[in-house]
């Protein structure tokens, strides 16, 4: 399954990143971005994550699965709480869960 470029190259562009920000807000090799935008090399799932974090797309639709940025999400049901919690769960797992619940509830 092939990242498509256009749409990388796209969303970095809207964000205003170089190849070389992209790459270091990434962790990434400087020239990782340019090898990424040029077809040279595939990311790996990690990177894959990692972009799709930086960027806050899917990677569905980093992958062509989906023309949603947002994959199934992009409907619009979740809440601004719902939203954080899944992006605390997917970053820090249940452990970043339990730590934003206790920040909440001690609000």
């Amino acid at each position: 399954m092939s990242l498509r470029v256009d749409r990388l190259q796209s969303l970095r562009e809207q964000k205003g990143y170089s190849q070389r920000e992209l790459a270091r807000l990434c962790d990434f090799g400087e020239t990782t971005i340019r090898k990424y935008e040029n077809l040279n090399t595939e990311p790996t799932t990690s990177s894959l994550k990692k972009l799709c974090e930086v960027l806050g797309v899917s990677s569905d639709y980093l992958l062509g699965l989906s023309d949603d940025p947002r994959g199934h999400f992009g409907d619009g049901t979740l809440s601004g709480d719902d939203e954080q919690v899944l992006n605390t769960l997917r970053r820090e797992g249940w452990s970043g869960v339990a730590r934003l619940s206790v920040e909440r509830l001690s609000k």
